[in-house]
């Protein structure tokens, strides 16, 4: 079975402790997705990370906003998904 977001892959996966760039276009990413991914305490030191072109909404925005982990991010691409005016306010 292939692991997706929506499965908690990266919430639950240690092998990416050492990640600091990370694609992710063209995956269909939801808002759910969104929680999953921004309770991975295994993405710390990830610089980069490309979103764009998913299904990622105000809420998932809400929930990446809220994500302690991703202090280091310096370079985030969320280009052509739901996100209105509100859901960058979170950002």
């Amino acid at each position: 079975r292939q692991m997706c977001i929506r499965d908690r892959f990266f919430s639950k996966c240690e092998f990416l402790n050492n990640l600091v760039f990370l694609s992710l276009n063209y995956n269909e990413i939801s808002d759910k997705g969104m929680e999953y991914f921004s309770k991975s305490e295994f993405l710390k030191k990830l610089n980069w990370l490309y979103l764009n072109r998913n299904k990622i909404g105000d809420k998932g925005i809400e929930y990446f906003s809220k994500c302690v982990f991703l202090k280091n991010l310096t370079y985030l691409n969320l280009s052509d998904n739901n996100i209105s005016d509100k859901g960058m306010e979170y950002i």
